[in-house]
């Protein structure tokens, strides 16, 4: 297949959106060619009218096969079929750009064989936006069994782009963008083109905002992560060192880090095998010495802003990379030498003992649990008593035996003149926090530290705040916004709970401008419903969550704490929703007539009701590397068979997170404060959440999940989601 043909006149030119902008176009030709061939008379017709094209004196003329024009403003597509058996044009004409392809399609197995793009002009942005609008409108209402072969697309891509492809791996069976295998594909020119072009956009070395479309990109092209790495080797090798470059490429690589590990944590082999390749690289490197220090441990502290989980031997790697230990002291003696003005010059730049976490943070997620242990014991002996103040933080430690050692330090320092009665008040409120096995020797402490006469601060009472919380997407996940509601300058804090993980992110800013403070919320309500909540929801999500990652080992990040002294949450426990227990309290609360089975019956259809008709809901799919691989096997089904075999399979399985999630959804709807629109659809708020309620108790209850009409929706969405490659 030829490569693309540029035009030499108009706003089009080869740049780095080049890639993504022809994946899109090569999905949508695959969608307007499905669309189309979607039954065998259609099939029959154009045989029939290519014969006829082909007995014409000079071989024949094109045809106009189907135009899409129901959204014009949104452009309109064109199809046209070419005197060549399988040959077709097509294309977007947009008042700001056009678009154009010349493809070749088998009719028979649905798939495209070639595709060469002969024309662009106009907006590269905007051609990208209405070409993925095009492809969800086609692949939503009108998909049926043929599917685009990603091998096919990977291949095409590669030759539209001058790419290479050298992985041809049958066994690997995983589907965009649950689909990627390491070093499949070289970006390494556009990853170029996108560092220059970033660079010439910095000011006063601040790490850069991506743009949109390199964000995408970026998720598009998950194997592109060892291209940056290569890129921001060469930056921090020139000479002199460009360090804009390399900052760039800091900014690509937490952003792509954190993708990947979106997709390890939904199952993906191939996410594990690009995250586990990423540190074997920055091994090689600290084992090679081949770059600065410095520069090295960026690229692994990387990892700890992606909350990626760094391996030992990385950790050991970088140590021994690491500057000497003065002279030939003792390894402790030389440790404290160089640790200690460390903590001396940190404690002169730091307000808060959250603040010295937080310049902990990524080198405590590539440093050595042992190390981490003789840090919270140099923290605890510290003179500052801001250091001292953050060894109770360090209980929050991903290590078992990092906790053990700042319950430890905590003993030794458990008297009036060490140990402040905030220390004390934040011990205590976290020994709730970590796993059971670790409150002993907390105890322990807590039990000294009363005993030497140390009292426990007092919670402030709470601010007046604004609670936000959105609903309960398909992964399980909830973004809780707090933010002061008076006042020139206030506090902006946020966390983000996930069903399947606890506690996976937490943020906290003092004295954020009330413009930041509005402009925040705003944002945030544009992106998703995010009503305002009773504080008493707040309370419940958050405690579900801490108990959930106390039970997978997941700890609750220091900030935290922070939200929880600004709201008062000295409550805070791990207290995990016994969801078929409040579900059956809650139903049986209901009116005698509301638990009817015709009452039952229409409250189940009311529910699909609100699904169908608000966007709100739109992610209630599955998606991860068991149902894609479940999905992939049956293929050669239509819709509602594979619908059918996940209802009484996989999501039969899961029904009791289903149930879960429809009952902290109803919770959510109640805890809606009056005065604002109904969170779920149009009905009055009351019958809102007691229809979730609802679904969750005949969830739980062992009606078929195929008598439950909106199961039967998600089972549905679930296919069709798996099948467009979402």
């Amino acid at each position: 297949m030829a490569d693309p043909v540029i035009p030499a006149t108009g706003a089009w030119r080869a740049d780095p959106e080049w890639d993504f902008l022809a994946y899109q176009l090569l999905r949508l030709a695959h969608a307007m060619l499905s669309d189309h061939f979607d039954d065998d008379p259609v099939d029959a017709a154009y045989n029939r009218a290519l014969r006829r094209e082909q007995n014409r004196r000079r071989g024949g003329k094109s045809w106009v096969l189907k135009t899409w024009n129901d959204n014009p403003e949104r452009g309109v597509l064109w199809l046209h079929a070419q005197p060549v058996a399988n040959a077709f044009t097509l294309g977007v004409t947009h008042p700001e750009f056009t678009a154009d392809m010349a493809v070749t399609y088998d009719l028979d197995l649905e798939e495209l064989d070639s595709a060469t793009v002969t024309g662009v002009t106009g907006s590269i942005a905007k051609a990208i936006t209405e070409a993925r609008f095009w492809v969800d409108e086609l692949t939503d209402f009108e998909f049926g069994e043929a599917d685009l072969d990603e091998d096919t697309l990977v291949d095409m891509l590669a030759e539209l782009g001058g790419l290479s492809d050298d992985d041809d791996d049958d066994d690997d069976d995983d589907d965009l963008p649950g689909r990627s295998s390491p070093g499949a594909i070289d970006h390494r020119d556009h990853v170029e083109r996108m560092v220059s072009r970033l660079a010439r956009l910095l000011r006063d070395d601040e790490a850069p905002e991506l743009p949109e479309l390199d964000q995408e990109w970026l998720q598009a092209t998950p194997e592109s992560l060892g291209d940056i790495v290569g890129v921001a080797v060469d930056a921090a090798m020139a000479t002199p060192r460009d360090a804009k470059k390399f900052l760039v490429c800091l900014a690509l690589l937490n952003a792509q880090l954190e993708l990947i590990r979106y997709q390890s944590e939904r199952g993906y082999k191939w996410a594990d095998a690009l995250l586990d390749e990423y540190q074997e690289n920055v091994r090689d490197l600290a084992e090679a010495k081949a770059i600065d220090h410095q520069d090295l441990f960026s690229l692994a502290a990387a990892l700890g802003h992606a909350k990626v989980p760094v391996k030992p031997e990385l950790s050991e790697a970088l140590m021994e990379a690491g500057p000497s230990l003065p002279g030939s002291m003792p390894p402790d003696q030389a440790l404290n030498q160089a640790v200690r003005p460390l903590i001396d010059d940190l404690a002169r730049n730091v307000t808060s003992p959250f603040e010295v976490m937080e310049a902990m943070g990524e080198s405590a997620a590539v440093t050595p649990a042992e190390l981490r242990c003789f840090m919270a014991h140099e923290l605890a002996l510290s003179p500052h008593p801001v250091m001292r103040e953050a060894v109770p933080l360090m209980l929050l430690d991903n290590a078992a035996e990092v906790r053990q050692a700042a319950a430890l330090a905590l003993e030794q320092i458990a008297v009036p003149e060490t140990l402040s009665p905030v220390s004390l008040r934040r011990a205590i409120c976290m020994r709730n926090w970590i796993p059971e096995a670790d409150r002993a020797a907390l105890d322990q402490a807590i039990r000294k530290a009363r005993m030497k006469g140390v009292q426990p601060a007092q919670w402030d009472p709470p601010g007046d705040l604004i609670l936000r919380a959105s609903s309960i997407d398909g992964s399980g996940a909830q973004s809780i916004l707090l933010a002061s509601r008076t006042g020139k300058t206030g506090i902006a804090a946020g966390l983000l709970l996930k069903l399947s993980f606890g506690m996976r992110d937490a943020w906290y800013h003092r004295d954020v401008p009330r413009r930041e403070i509005a402009s925040m919320l705003a944002g945030a309500q544009r992106e998703m419903v995010t009503p305002e909540v009773e504080r008493s929801y707040v309370d419940l999500a958050v405690q579900h969550g801490i108990a959930i990652g106390v039970a997978a080992g997941h700890l609750p990040d220091p900030a935290t704490l922070e939200i929880a002294e600004a709201v008062g949450g000295a409550d805070w426990k791990d207290r995990r929703i016994d969801a078929a227990t409040e579900t059956e309290r809650l139903f049986n609360e209901f009116p005698a007539d509301q638990r009817t089975a015709s009452a039952i019956a229409a409250s189940l259809r009311r529910s699909v009701g609100w699904m169908n008709n608000d966007r709100l809901w739109d992610s209630w799919f599955e998606d991860d590397a068991e149902i894609r691989d479940l999905l992939g096997s049956a293929k050669q089904q239509d819709i509602a068979t594979a619908s059918r075999g996940l209802l009484n399979g996989i999501l039969n399985q899961r029904r009791d997170a289903w149930a879960e999630r429809f009952l902290l959804t109803a919770l959510w709807a109640r805890a809606v404060k009056a005065g604002q629109p109904p969170p779920l659809g149009p009905g009055a708020r009351a019958a809102t959440w007691r229809d979730m309620v609802v679904l969750a108790h005949e969830a739980l209850s062992g009606r078929k999940l195929s008598e439950i009409p909106i199961m039967a929706e998600i089972a549905e969405r679930t296919v069709i989601a798996a099948r467009a490659g979402w």
